[in-house]
């Protein structure tokens, strides 16, 4: 059986999410074509598109040309998948003149938004974030780079989201050089490099964009990466969280803006190295097996398959 994907996207950088995504593709034996969104005209991936049996889309800048009536008239089965939040924010206030969001299914790790998307004529599928697997390992410890608590991620986030500032001052006001910061403006990690930071730093403080601070159902990626790639995580809860990871198992959780309880956590695990070791390698354990891009592709394909008899045991 054939099983061949045009996939859309931006693969110039090494570590994009489409670079990922797609080798976790062949890794489940599909064939994928790779163009790149702003390098083809319409009429060139409109050719490409005639030999292939799905076409998947992740948007960075938006295809030039009339991609809306094309990406709606393609014959075959079209589907997008993005890792960020839209709902709630400016940028989602009206998705029905953009190609993304009229591909034939949206994948997206939105759960918690779904009246928003049939209210857009969004046939949106729920679809959690995930890690490459090829990066899901223990690295050593590095002294270089070795701290008590560190956060990795910009400062300045989405206007939407002040609380990222306030958390990233508060950690520095309270632990002073014994916190680090990664990411922009000061430095972005990325590879082996960041594997043996996770290894080498005691606590990682994560965040992730929750609107109103009680949107359920929706949390970045970070936490895959933090958790897969050897980290142990404080991470704010969010509901429904619960059903990937159990708290002081494979997180902590703590609640959104109780900075006296991140404290005494933070204080706590610090100092228990034993008990932050073994939820450390249990978080680990459980991404590397139940939640790599390879994991989160055969579940897409698995719903493709639902929907279109031509893609039926692909996985």
């Amino acid at each position: 059986m054939r099983r061949r994907v045009l996939y859309i996207g931006n693969f110039g950088p090494s570590f994009s999410t489409e670079n990922h995504v797609g080798e976790s593709l062949r890794a489940l034996g599909v064939e994928v074509v790779q163009a790149q969104e702003n390098a083809f005209t319409l009429g060139e991936l409109d050719g490409m598109a005639r030999d292939v049996d799905l076409l998947l889309y992740t948007r960075t800048w938006g295809l030039r040309g009339d991609a809306l009536r094309w990406i709606t008239q393609l014959p075959i089965p079209t589907a997008s998948y993005h890792l960020d939040l839209y709902a709630g924010l400016s940028r989602g206030r009206d998705l029905r003149l953009d190609p993304f969001w009229r591909t034939q299914h949206v994948f997206t790790p939105d759960g918690g938004s779904e009246a928003f998307f049939r209210a857009q004529g969004v046939r949106h599928h729920y679809l959690k974030p995930g890690v490459y697997g090829a990066e899901c390992y223990l690295a050593e410890v590095d002294p270089g780079v070795a701290a008590d608590v560190c956060f990795v991620g910009s400062y300045d986030y989405h206007p939407e989201w002040p609380y990222r500032r306030r958390l990233v001052d508060f950690l520095s006001q309270t632990y002073g050089r014994r916190f680090v910061k990664h990411g922009s403006p000061e430095s972005c990690v990325r590879g082996d490099a960041l594997n043996r930071l996770y290894a080498s730093s005691k606590i990682v403080v994560g965040d992730s964009l929750c609107v109103g601070f009680d949107h359920p159902h929706y949390w970045s990626d970070r936490i895959y990466e933090t958790l897969g790639r050897g980290g142990f995580m404080i991470h704010p809860y969010i509901f429904g969280l619960e059903e990937e990871f159990r708290d002081r198992e494979h997180v902590v959780f703590y609640p959104f803006g109780d900075f006296a309880a991140l404290r005494r956590l933070i204080d706590y695990y610090v100092k228990h190295d034993h008990e932050r070791e073994a939820i450390r390698r249990a978080g680990h354990a459980r991404v590397k097996a139940s939640f790599t891009y390879v994991h989160r592709m055969r579940q897409m394909l698995g719903i493709l398959g639902e929907h279109h008899a031509g893609l039926r045991g692909w996985v």
